[in-house]
């Protein structure tokens, strides 16, 4: 049981009191917070005419959690007494505020580009996408950095403004994808008939489209080769499974059938 006169004594004692208001404010923030994220979804079932992208929610959760946060910090300053000292000091601190500034200036690009990588919706969490030279899958897209999951399982975190000054390339956006495969066969070898093995594997593939219709074109004459391409449409989700499989196939193919694909040769002559 508490002892009465303890507990008086410490409601008196104004610092106990504002160590007690601080636990209480922190203790108000994390239950705040943890009651948004589950409020946010539940508001969106309720409301048809909400539609937001997994990006979207995380970027309101995210946002909300900072904002309460920095309450929560302004509300201690005011219990500990010094707010207005703070406030003060920065504003009298100019060169210090300038240096801090300097200091923020990348962590300030970095939210900013991606409150535009949020609006703009460049890639979606889940899409396959090439950034700063970079391919991988994106598994989160927080407010000052990106992150993407190369295939070789390595991840790969991408500063936002850096995000924002790149090229991207999203491979998923599209349900369909065309397949390019380069292909050289020997300037002796018969043309027609190349192309002709190329497309009728195509063909036999149901995975590959109809429409529309694959093709098989020159792109050029190399050195040692008259440079061909083979071109089609496929689902995305199978593009990259089946471009290997019909670089396989083509090359067992052109052994069986007597289509050279040239490569350079050297001859050795041992002088005596």
């Amino acid at each position: 049981m508490i002892d009465t006169e303890v507990l008086n004594q410490i409601l008196q004692n104004e610092w106990a009191m504002k160590i007690i208001w601080i636990l209480i404010t922190l203790a108000a923030a994390k239950i705040t917070i943890k009651l948004f994220s589950p409020l946010i979804r539940k508001f969106d079932k309720m409301v048809e005419a909400v539609e937001w992208s997994e990006q979207t929610h995380t970027l309101v959760e995210r946002t909300i959690k900072y904002g309460i946060w920095i309450v929560a910090i302004l509300v201690i300053l005011e219990i500990l007494g010094l707010q207005g000292a703070i406030f003060t000091a920065l504003a009298g601190a100019g060169v210090a505020g300038l240096a801090i500034g300097f200091a923020a200036k990348d962590t300030l690009s970095n939210f900013i580009s991606g409150i535009f990588l949020y609006s703009d919706r460049t890639f979606n969490i889940g899409d396959v996408v090439e950034i700063d030279g970079k391919v991988g899958k994106v598994i989160d897209i927080h407010l000052r950095k990106t992150v993407i999951k190369g295939f070789d399982n390595k991840i790969i975190t991408i500063p936002n403004s850096k995000t924002a000054e790149s090229i991207i390339i999203n491979y998923s956006r599209e349900s369909t994808r065309r397949v390019q495969v380069p292909i050289g066969i020997a300037y002796e070898a018969d043309l027609a008939k190349a192309e002709k093995i190329i497309l009728d594997i195509i063909k036999k593939d149901e995975d590959f489209l109809d429409d529309p219709a694959p093709t098989v074109v020159v792109t050029g004459f190399g050195d040692f080769s008259v440079d061909l391409e083979a071109r089609a449409w496929i689902k995305n989700k199978k593009f990259l499974d089946k471009k290997i499989k019909l670089m396989k196939q083509i090359k067992l193919t052109f052994d069986k059938q007597g289509i050279e694909i040239p490569y350079p040769k050297r001859v050795m002559i041992k002088q005596k």
